[in-house]
């Protein structure tokens, strides 16, 4: 596939330029990203784990979102309500502006927010057309050889923050756990699911460099189909886009689909919470003693009781639509 629509990798290069410097300049960001530590925990799934004390003291209070279909609220705190400084750029697509915007409380290096169509006040709920730009996006910059960015979201009840329509960028060289989880195809169709050998469960969709843009889009609407049916039925979620990184493999992107039995309401600041970082396998950590007694059971642990046995709901739903 070759998508004309999006030069990812000279905006991305200005992303990063402007990033930087904003990073000097005073009341833009909450803080200066300062990651003092990181490690691969012990044990056999390489959960990898960054000390970013600044994170839990200085971070915007996240917001209390009860709804998969939310209405959008003028008087909570939203993007429209940023400093002009904060918005890096602006990208025409399909129509569309997409505003890329820090995030003021970044867990890495160029940690940007994708805001489509800022004005119009969209909630915290997925839609085709973001899903559209974020793998066009990450398609054009896998084609020039670039594999550190990742895009990940969370839905309402999944550790969503701000109820105002937003993914989240990220610079993440590490391999995390997701890079070499375990994957088999659901039933006769294009859809994968990671193996139930491994800790934890999600859906996959391939994207891949060989795609034409027709079945890019058919799999883009697919992907949406699914995860309107999870808004349907009041299943929170949470995304995680990431390139394929293994050299002997194909060049892809990869879209992991997490799924709730429960909404996460409560989001306590101390510790880690289970959204697409953690479930991913990277865990930022804001206090020193929590990092330093990381064990990558407990993390499993928590992602399961987090998140609940929904897997035969989801293996339903692709039997009877795929």
């Amino acid at each position: 596939m070759s998508t004309k629509t999006i030069e990812s990798k000279l905006l991305l290069n200005e992303l990063k330029e402007k990033w930087q410097q904003l990073q000097s300049v005073p009341n833009i960001f909450a803080y200066r990203l300062n990651v003092t530590e990181s490690k691969i925990l012990p044990g056999n799934y390489g959960f990898y784990s960054e000390f970013n004390p600044d994170r839990t003291a200085l971070r915007r209070a996240p917001q209390t979102i009860l709804s998969l279909d939310p209405a959008f609220d003028e008087k909570k705190f939203n993007f429209k309500k940023i400093k002009p400084e904060e918005c890096l750029m602006n990208v025409e697509y399909e129509g569309s502006k997409i505003s890329m915007i820090i995030n003021n409380s970044p867990l890495t290096r160029y940690h940007t927010l994708i805001c489509p169509d800022v004005h119009l006040g969209l909630p915290q709920r997925i839609c085709e057309k973001a899903l559209r730009f974020c793998v066009d996006f990450l398609m054009n910059l896998i084609e020039n050889g670039e594999s550190n960015i990742r895009i990940g979201y969370n839905s309402p009840g999944a550790l969503a923050s701000v109820n105002h329509l937003h993914l989240h960028l990220m610079f993440i060289e590490q391999e995390l756990y997701i890079d070499r989880a375990e994957l088999q195809f659901l039933s006769q169709s294009e859809v994968l699911r990671i193996s139930p050998n491994m800790p934890t469960e999600a859906i996959c969709f391939q994207f891949k460099a060989e795609d034409t843009e027709a079945i890019i889009l058919k799999k883009v609407q697919k992907l949406n189909a699914f995860l309107q049916w999870l808004c349907t039925n009041n299943m929170p979620h949470n995304l995680f886009l990431t390139p394929e990184r293994i050299p002997s493999k194909e060049k892809m992107l990869k879209v992991f689909v997490f799924v709730r039995q429960e909404y996460c309401i409560v989001k306590n600041l101390n510790t880690y919470n289970i959204g697409f970082c953690e479930l991913a396998g990277y865990v930022p950590v804001g206090a020193k003693q929590l990092y330093d007694q990381l064990q990558e059971e407990d993390i499993i642990q928590t992602i399961n009781t987090e998140t609940g046995n929904v897997f035969s709901q989801i293996y339903n739903y692709f039997l009877n639509v795929i």
